[in-house]
This record gives C-alpha cells, structure tokens and sequence, in this order.
C-alpha cells in the first residue's frame, strides 16, 4: 500500500506539477486579478459614477474627483470615428462642442473598439487634434479595456451634475 501512495505521488509530481501548468495558472491568476480591478463606472442615464482615475492618452492622469461639485462631460466613442466619413466628422463636431463650452465644463474623451496595435492607436488618438484629454479604452490581443463605463451606444456624450448624476 505505501509503495502504490509513493507511486502516486511521484506520478503527481512528475507530470501534474510541471512547468507549463504552473505558468498558466499564474498567467489566468493575472488576467482574474486584472479584471477584478479594471475600473468599473456606470454611466448609464440616472446613474451616479464611481470616481475614478484612468491615464490619458498625453501620459496625464485624468481624476473624476476632480470634478465634483461641477458639471462635466464624457463623451465615448468607437475608434472608428476617428476617421471623417462622408456623412461625420466627430473629431471636428467635439471640439468645436469643446471650444464652445469647454471654458464651463470640463470633458474628457474615451475611444472604445478593437485595436490589435496599441502604439498605432495612441498615434491617431493624438493625430486627430482633439482640444481635450483623450482616454485609450481599446482592447486588442495584448491589451484590455481599461475601464467599463457600461455604455453601449456610441457615440455617447454624457453630461454629469455636480450631484454626480
């Protein structure tokens, strides 16, 4: 009977312990970890936003906290408006909403879609010419949303009270 205990853990050992195993599961303990503290908002009408703190596109870093008290405004966005089609031209339409009210209320971008490379997408981020701070949420292969801001109809412009709703 011992012998077949000392077998079996030396089978155990062998090939339930390897290497490979033990690198997935720290690699899947990661990606849990990860997830659990992407940063989760809810800005659905009527709701009331956790604060949160996310860097910008520039390499500053954005903190709602820093408007309460005040009107703000997010506007969300797919990726793919940052091209002008022939019928939109969100670029041009948000900042002229920026320089229109952006001296009342302060705003921040977030660009939401699929990107498989991460430095191409901050390049036309910042190659669109945006007159305020930009977040990149774009998930792709190797890189994961952010935040969840739970909207799902873009694009979005949200305006938050100084109650925070």
């Amino acid at each position: 009977m011992k012998k077949l205990m000392m077998l079996s853990l030396v089978i155990i050992a062998l090939f339930g312990c390897n290497g490979e195993s033990q690198e997935k599961l720290k690699d899947e303990k990661i990606k849990e970890v990860v997830a659990a503290n992407k940063t989760a908002i809810d800005l659905l009408l009527g709701s009331s936003p956790k604060e949160f703190s996310v860097k910008t596109v520039d390499g500053s870093l954005f903190k709602s906290a820093e408007n309460k008290g005040k009107h703000w405004v997010v506007f969300v966005y797919q990726n793919s408006y940052l091209n002008k089609s022939e019928s939109y031209d969100l670029v041009s339409e948000l900042n002229a909403t920026h320089q229109k009210y952006g001296k009342h209320f302060p705003m921040i971008g977030i660009v939401n879609g699929f990107s498989d490379d991460a430095a191409a997408m901050t390049k036309s981020i910042l190659e669109a010419k945006f007159n305020f701070k930009q977040i990149d949420n774009t998930q792709g292969p190797e890189k994961d949303e952010v935040i969840n801001e739970n909207v799902y109809c873009t694009p979005a412009k949200i305006l938050i009270n100084p109650e925070g709703k």
